[in-house]
């Protein structure tokens, strides 16, 4: 099978290299941030971080994205209903609170649709890397170091969506740093992010660490790689006495967690959009943020590229 499916990556590849299939191009530059492989990468803290630094320099960026597993077809601006809008888009509109986000399969509609309203002068396209239907002026790949160095199963039986080659179409990488973990050297500049540690919170108000330290903490997660969320729970001092890992995106019934009781329930910023209500039980959450230390040069990049493509920036 996954044979078949590198042959329909190949042949799809070569439809848009002729210009057989076309891309759409929006009136406003787009900054593509994907990756080549499922979830866990460290994409949605990527595209704050780079919302923020457009902010910071007059922009006025604006989101797109598809919204996994939400249960609206209709192109909507996340705001705190992840039903219809996924948990990712909520995550990034509450943080970001002035940034849009806006959510559709077809980024190109939604793109469309934010020029309408003026919503902005410059896109971000959320997991982007594989929709190739919309034209970007600039494409970021995520990289999880541990995935690169142990090899390439393309989907279904692994989790590449495309080979490593197909990295040549970016024009930056963000690998993620982990402890333990080559920084693999890739024919296109790279940038190191590190994981940057916000504090944990119950609702908006901020829960000091020492206060879990000596707790019977329960920690659950529901995101790509749980074990992550649950080892920096344990860099920071604090030691679950029992751990739960869900799929990713999992939506929760209140009997996912009713039993799973210690003095503290504490899970991923992610996973707290899905627990919004008052079925759900108090918990606690982990808000975490992308560090890179050569941002600047990354952002300047970015506007060079912007530049030579005939925008204004």
């Amino acid at each position: 099978m996954s044979s078949a499916f590198r042959l329909i990556l190949h042949a799809r590849e070569k439809l848009y290299t002729a210009g057989i299939l076309s891309t759409m191009r929006l009136n406003h530059p787009v900054i593509s941030i994907g990756n080549l492989t499922l979830g866990g990468t460290g994409k949605t803290p990527l595209v704050i971080a780079l919302a923020e630094g457009l902010k910071s320099r007059g922009r006025r960026p604006v989101i797109l994205s598809r919204g996994y597993g939400r249960q609206n077809r209709d192109i909507v601006i996340a705001a705190s209903n992840w039903q219809q809008a996924g948990d990712e888009p909520c995550l990034m509109a509450q943080r970001l609170h002035d940034v849009p986000v806006v959510v559709g399969a077809d980024r190109y509609e939604s793109g469309l649709l934010a020029e309408r309203q003026q919503l902005g002068d410059i896109f971000i396209l959320d997991d982007g890397f594989q929709h190739r239907r919309l034209h970007r002026d600039f494409d970021i790949v995520t990289v999880d170091p541990a995935e690169w160095n142990a090899g390439e199963a393309l989907l279904p039986t692994g989790r590449w969506r495309e080979p490593k080659s197909a990295i040549s179409r970016a024009h930056a990488a963000c690998v993620q740093q982990i402890a333990g973990t080559e920084i693999p050297s890739l024919l296109i500049p790279t940038f190191v992010v590190q994981t940057q540690i916000d504090g944990l919170f119950r609702n908006s108000a901020r829960v000091a660490t020492e206060d879990l330290k000596d707790r019977r903490v329960v920690a659950f997660a529901g995101i790509a790689k749980p074990e992550r969320f649950f080892d920096t729970l344990r860099s920071m001092g604090i030691k679950p006495i029992r751990t739960f890992a869900f799929g990713d995106h999992h939506v929760y019934s209140q009997r996912d967690i009713e039993h799973r009781r210690g003095d503290v329930l504490v899970t991923t910023e992610k996973d707290a959009v899905r627990l919004a209500g008052p079925e759900f039980p108090d918990f606690v959450y982990l808000r975490i943020s992308a560090n890179i230390p050569n941002f600047e040069q990354l952002l300047s990049l970015i506007l060079e590229r912007l530049r030579d493509a005939k925008w204004t920036v």
